[in-house]
């Protein structure tokens, strides 16, 4: 027992472990910066210390457990997502005018973020099944309403930023696994015609951060706030930063929801160009490892599900960076290992768990061959 317990270890990625470590012992140094002077909320970083902790768990339990038990069951969970999804507009919790949250005994979660891993197990086994084809344009209806209807229930609740990650995710999975550009083309095609569709459905708030991202000084004190705010934090944080609690953006509560959407504005302003160079390194890093192994992965299926782990990963962090420095609208993602926020980390180490035994499958010598 001992000694499988020690060939499991010596063959772990451990790459990918110290680097999203470091990014979640960065994270709670920035979140107990942020919170520790503020009464309302100076117990964040306890939580978040119990959050990682929980995680850790998470992350290695996952890695444990072959990622074929999830591609098999991925219809199921695929399902299971939906019905949290329903639940929640009837059990949920209403917050700034948003329901999101399922609390479940002394834990909340956010069932979207269980729906992001769902749909990325759904996708990653139809499209990964050697059986199918992508080249009939049914195949492609399908997927697009598998991912349609959990698309729809997000925007309902409203999450517009989780349902608009699924988007460039799921197009490269498609993408990936063989549908022809020209299909997806049109699918862009029609995404931009239904624009004033989905205009029509957007909530207020929606729409003013779509407005003040193209001019930020059209509403200073309003919905421009937060960005006028964030851009100021970082660009006064110099090459070295003012100092850890020592930035004045932050200790004084001038950037709004500065422990979770916009914690990188907080690097930036105490840590300064240095600090941000250190976080964007430790992701790019992460980033490459999780493509290698997607392109190491033994079978389709667990290829695709490595890169839709990686794409999720890029995406969550360019968007949420992009949007604390004025270059992509607001739309409430967090930064992935870093920000404040139960739900997010556990399901980030989830993924990381399952990335890990993808790649301690792609290191193990194989004894039976498959059919699959």
């Amino acid at each position: 027992m001992k000694s499988a317990v020690k060939t499991y270890l010596r063959s772990l990625d451990w790459a990918v472990i110290v680097q999203v470590s470091a990014l979640s012992i960065i994270g709670f140094f920035v979140v107990f910066s942020a919170t520790a002077r503020n009464a309302d909320i100076s117990l964040l970083w306890k939580r978040q210390l119990f959050w990682f902790a929980l995680s850790l768990g998470a992350m290695w339990l996952f890695s444990r457990i072959d990622y074929r038990f999830w591609i098999e069951a991925a219809y199921f969970f695929y399902w299971a997502a939906i019905f949290f999804l329903v639940v929640v507009f009837i059990l949920g919790q209403s917050t700034n005018g948003a329901q999101r949250w399922l609390r479940i005994g002394i834990f909340s979660f956010q069932p979207s973020e269980l729906a992001k891993l769902a749909i990325l197990l759904a996708l990653a086994r139809y499209i990964g099944s050697k059986t199918v084809e992508l080249f009939f344009l049914g195949r492609l209806f399908f997927i697009l309403a598998l991912l349609g209807l959990p698309l729809f229930l997000i925007l309902k609740q409203p999450d517009l930023g989780s349902a608009l990650l699924l988007v460039p995710v799921s197009v490269i999975l498609m993408y990936v696994g063989g549908t022809p550009v020209l299909w997806l083309l049109w699918v862009f095609i029609l995404g931009g015609a239904s624009c004033p569709i989905v205009w029509h459905f957007l909530k207020d708030y929606q729409k003013e951060r779509l407005d003040v991202f193209l001019d930020p000084q059209a509403d200073p004190l309003g919905a421009g706030y937060n960005i006028i705010q964030s851009i100021i934090a970082i660009g006064s944080g110099g090459v070295v930063g003012k100092g850890f609690m020592q930035g004045s953006q932050t200790q004084l509560s001038f950037i709004p929801e500065h422990s979770t959407d916009f914690i990188f504005s907080v690097i930036g302003e105490e840590w300064g160009f240095m600090g941000c160079l250190v976080v964007l390194g430790l992701y790019y890093f992460l980033l490459q490892k999780s493509f290698e192994i997607a392109q190491k992965a033994r079978d389709r299926e667990g290829s695709l599900l490595a890169l839709g782990i990686a794409s999720i990963l890029a995406v969550q962090v360019v968007v949420n960076i992009g949007m604390t420095t004025g270059l992509l609208p607001v739309t409430g993602l967090t930064l992935p290992f870093i920000s404040y926020g139960g739900s997010s980390l556990i399901f980030s180490y989830v993924e990381v768990g399952i990335l890990l035994n993808i790649s301690y499958a792609n290191r193990r010598p194989v004894l039976i061959s498959s059919n699959r």
